[in-house]
């Protein structure tokens, strides 16, 4: 029965590295994933580490009859718990196979990279050694785009017979990857797919350490202002970054975006215009539009962002905020006026810009899918711009689909998909770290896991 067991123990655990294998497989050249090879090497080298854990301790008790039968079942728990770990990724890029869902995901997907390599870029030439991985974007319940970053609490299942679960969730968010979800329903609404440049911002604040340089550039102004004042903005200053990181990835289409987001109740909007600190972790509505108007000022779009701003107050007609409003646009051009040493020196715009001629072929992307005509541009940020830039400029035609019509979001995704080429990402833009370095790394984490210990 012992020796059985073992065999058993065995074979259920040379299933988890098969799967792997099968995913990497596809993750190569021509591959459905091959755009996310780095992300699936990584997680699952951590994850055959814990594999690696595993198969140890089942050769260390196979040696003794009574303590095979002892462990067995605790055994197989862990290696439920090492397909559980991989079943928060695995979930997510199973629906890259759905042909409803995959060309949006896969355009959601590069314009993330666009929007977070150049950060990885700089601040490799700054001197940050740790290679990273950039964002894979997923589908979910929440209202607006979320980002799950490195070491931040994923929301995961409490499961009956289970190791600890908040050790479990603690573990999981160690994992190399960051996770960003966009409701569901944007799958048939590529315009706003812009606003994940918003929660890549929030992950390279996280993942290269910006939240002591952006505070110091926000001293600047807070202080010298009243406590409150300074109060309230410091509350919202990861916010504040994120939007600006936003503008600066995807220009006026960003601010066309964050501006239908925010609409909700008019009464609402004017009341938090006359009472701004709520002192929630987002400035109040009239704030992020000055906020994000500003930025696209100092970007050279002067003339959009008066539009954005001009529209925005004829339909929340509010002037309020008192000595709170009054230092927004002055922390706007310190944090982009600021530099980085984490990125070797560089100010926000000298890392990550949204050109005109961008801008240019955003609008070309909008004159084209509006005609039903296929956008000829290869630029991610510029297709997806193009879609925001359509929609706001004929949001029926937008949306109409015929016999005869294939509609402009088919266009836009179909355009951005064949520009993605058939080559994997790593071996061109991403930097890789070693195997052996990532499955120690799981190792530990798993040992933390198993112990319920999460301390460093």
């Amino acid at each position: 029965m012992a020796s059985r067991k073992v065999r058993e123990l065995h074979e259920k655990l040379v299933g988890i590295g098969a799967e792997f294998d099968g995913w990497l497989a596809d993750a190569e050249t021509g591959k459905p994933l091959r755009k996310h090879r780095t992300q699936i090497q990584r997680l699952t080298d951590q994850l055959r580490g814990m594999v690696d854990d595993i198969e140890d301790r089942i050769d260390h008790v196979s040696l003794d009859d009574d303590e095979v039968m002892a462990t067995c079942r605790q055994l197989q728990r862990e290696m439920l718990e090492v397909h559980r770990l991989w079943d928060y990724f695995r979930s997510k890029l199973s629906l890259r196979y759905v042909k409803w869902f995959s060309g949006y995901l896969a355009t959601a997907d590069e314009f993330a990279w666009a929007c977070y390599g150049p950060a990885q870029k700089a601040a490799a030439a700054g001197g940050d050694a740790l290679p990273r991985g950039g964002p894979l974007v997923f589908l979910s319940g929440d209202f607006s785009p979320f980002t799950y970053a490195r070491e931040t609490t994923f929301d995961v299942p409490d499961v009956p017979d289970t190791l600890d679960s908040e050790t479990f969730e603690e573990v999981l968010a160690s994992l190399p990857i960051p996770v960003i979800g966009v409701p569901w329903y944007q799958v048939a609404h590529l315009p706003d797919a812009v606003l994940i440049a918003h929660e890549v911002g929030h992950d390279v604040v996280h993942d290269f350490g910006l939240s002591d340089t952006i505070s110091t550039h926000a001293e600047a102004v807070l202080g010298t202002v009243a406590p409150h004042v300074k109060f309230a903005w410091t509350n919202w200053l990861s916010e504040v970054w994120a939007d600006l990181y936003g503008t600066a990835a995807a220009g006026p289409a960003f601010v066309a975006a964050m501006r239908d987001l925010l609409v909700t109740n008019p009464r609402e909007i004017i009341g938090d215009a006359h009472s701004p600190i709520n002192f929630d972790r987002h400035p109040p509505a009239f704030l992020r539009i000055r906020v994000v108007t500003r930025a696209l000022e100092n970007a050279g779009f002067g003339e959009e962002a008066g539009s954005y701003r001009d529209a925005w107050s004829q339909t929340f007609p509010a002037n309020g905020g008192g000595d709170v409003a009054e230092v927004a646009e002055a922390i706007v051009d310190a944090l982009l006026s600021g530099t980085f040493r984490e990125f070797g020196g560089q100010r926000l715009s000298q890392v990550l810009s949204f050109s005109e001629s961008q801008q240019q072929s955003a609008l070309d992307v909008k004159r084209e899918a509006l005609s039903d005509l296929a956008p000829q541009s290869t630029d991610i940020t510029s297709l997806v711009a193009g879609a925001r830039l359509a929609f706001d400029a004929n949001p029926e035609l937008y949306g109409k689909v015929t016999d005869q019509r294939l509609g402009a979001q088919r266009r836009i995704v179909e355009r951005a998909v064949a520009a993605m080429g058939d080559k994997t990402r790593a071996r061109t833009e991403e930097i890789e770290i070693s195997t052996e370095t990532d499955r120690k790394a799981g190792q530990a984490l798993f040992r933390r896991l198993i112990s319920g210990d999460t301390a460093e």
